[in-house]
């Protein structure tokens, strides 16, 4: 097959198909964006001398991964990627589904542990014990689909080395499974997760007591994560093309390349509400400096809402109140509560007295 399209392509003149220079610029703009966003987190954590958490570690874990396929992503340029498989040797599309499969495992660990970096941080926001553990679900959950998806993605083509060697026979002979079950298995589980964790934190931040200014900027940081969700829509037509085609060199680049570039915005999302402070520090230099005009008076006004007070009481676990407001006794130990009585100086000298202390 592949023989009779060279041939067809060199006796009707088609011109060859290469987009390996388009392929290496988005894939270096990916990695810059990757590398930018955790250089950045970790010096506004240097900055601030916060703690580092499991969140922290789990997003510097996925830029590995996301750098795994950045770099595999352009290894495969030089594999055949962009270009018709007709066009290419035995050793070379076989080394090109070696790169191919590398690339969706780095891609499906690289989305898991930046969902879990997101979750975590999550955890280490909001306090709120019912939203606790839902994310705790969620995390679990995450957990168990990358499981099953890994699993089934290693069973899919049994003896294994059929996975890369498998293409040079038609009918595909061994264990087979229904790979674009596993695909779009893993593309919905993945949809619908970035929906639920982009709507997740929108339900605790609409109930915080900020200045509606306030809250939208809140809300934007943590809203970013519709970049993400847009990014996993757009590479579902691509899986479509991928797993109908027999040209799996040129129709594999849509799905890679906006696999990489689900990544690289996924690390950008994760990193987007740690980046803050140091952008905060910025624009404070820079309208010390006059280069951005001062703030609204409205800044000074503070961020949170005016609001009463109110008594807190203390209950019990069986519901009566541990302290009423006017039980609480204040031990004036020092005297320093007591109103002073008038004093009077006798003709020895001596101090006493008048009245008694309230």
């Amino acid at each position: 097959m592949c023989h009779f399209l060279k041939l067809e392509q060199t006796n009707c003149g088609r011109p060859e198909l290469d987009n390996d220079h388009n392929i290496r610029g988005i894939n270096y703009t990916i990695l810059g964006i990757a590398v930018f966003s955790i250089v950045l987190r970790t010096v506004t954590k240097s900055y601030c001398f916060s703690q580092w958490g499991a969140d922290d570690y789990l997003i510097i874990a996925a830029s590995i991964f996301t750098g795994v396929q950045c770099i595999i992503m352009g290894l495969m340029t030089f594999a055949g990627l962009g270009r018709n498989i007709w066009t290419l040797d035995d050793s070379t599309i076989t080394t090109f589904h070696i790169y191919l499969l590398v690339v969706q495992y780095a891609y499906v660990l690289s989305l898991c542990l930046i969902k879990l970096s997101i979750l975590y941080f999550f955890l280490r926001t909001f306090p709120d014990p019912k939203f606790r553990l839902i994310i705790k679900y969620t995390i679990a959950f995450n957990i168990v689909t990358t499981i099953i998806v890994t699993i089934c993605g290693a069973l899919q083509r049994q003896p294994i080395h059929l996975l890369w060697d498998g293409w040079k026979e038609y009918p595909p002979r061994g264990i087979t499974l229904n790979i674009s079950a596993i695909i779009f298995f893993h593309a919905g589980v993945n949809i619908a997760l970035d929906i639920w964790m982009f709507a997740l934190p929108l339900t605790q931040l609409y109930s915080l007591g900020l200045q509606p200014k306030k809250k939208a900027g809140v809300i934007v940081i943590f809203g970013v994560g519709i970049f993400l969700i847009a990014a996993s829509c757009i590479r579902i037509p691509y899986l479509l093309d991928f797993t109908r085609t027999l040209n799996a060199s040129s129709d594999a680049q849509g799905f890679v390349v906006w696999s990489n570039i689900e990544s690289g915005v996924g690390i950008l999302v994760a990193c987007m509400p740690h980046m803050q402070p140091i952008f905060r520090a910025i624009a404070a230099r820079a309208r010390s400096w006059n280069i951005l005009p001062q703030g609204s008076s409205s800044s000074t006004e503070g961020i949170f809402v005016q609001r009463s007070l109110a008594t807190i009481k203390m209950s019990r676990t069986d519901g009566t109140t541990l302290v009423e407001p006017d039980d609480l006794i204040l031990h004036d130990t020092g005297g320093l509560l007591s109103e002073p009585s008038p004093t009077k100086v006798d003709s020895n000298g001596s101090v006493s007295e008048t009245g008694t202390s309230r």
